[in-house]
């Protein structure tokens, strides 16, 4: 009895996998995400697994202001680009959900009340690295801007909307 090549391939590879899950262990879930590190000195919001990877010194010139804002950063690369994601960290700052003020194609700006022991604030938080975003203090909030208009290249805001009270959008970078 002949058996065609695609059938000998698929029985062997098969064979191969099945091999190789030698108990029901290997088949278990992976362990739940590990918990922040309760020593991190930003404040964790409720249901975070990890604490944001980007901070900004914030520049105070009147008031008391934070010494950081921080937020979440993830980029995904392909062949001529790559997709961002990134959502701000309002929680250790605001009082309430963040909202959108203005949004265009290349451009949005978020804004929420600040807590009371930054109401006075009035500063920045740049980075000359990721110069697409901007915190801005003053008149008793905080706001959160992407803007991707001064950049050369295919630059588009993709989604954006509030995310667990928090900013967040997916932007896309191509050459």
């Amino acid at each position: 009895m002949e058996f065609p090549l695609k059938i000998m391939l698929a029985l062997a590879v098969g064979t191969v996998l099945l091999a190789s899950c030698r108990s029901a262990s290997d088949r278990a879930p992976s362990p739940a995400p590990t918990t922040p590190n309760p020593d991190d000195t930003l404040a964790q919001p409720f249901g975070t697994f990890m604490s944001p990877n980007v901070q900004f010194e914030v520049a105070a010139e009147t008031g008391t202001c934070p010494e950081t804002v921080s937020l979440w950063e993830f980029g995904l690369g392909f062949e001529g680009g790559a997709d961002h994601t990134v959502v701000a960290d309002f929680a250790p700052l605001a009082t309430a959900p963040a909202e959108i003020l203005q949004s265009e194609d290349r451009r949005i700006v978020y804004a929420a009340p600040l807590k009371a022991g930054f109401a006075d604030c009035t500063g920045t938080a740049t980075s000359q690295y990721l110069s697409m975003y901007a915190f801005q203090f003053g008149d008793g909030t905080v706001q959160f801007k992407l803007d991707l208009r001064g950049d050369d290249g295919f630059r588009d805001i993709r989604y954006a909307d509030i995310s667990a009270n928090r900013p967040y959008i997916h932007w896309r970078a191509a050459e």
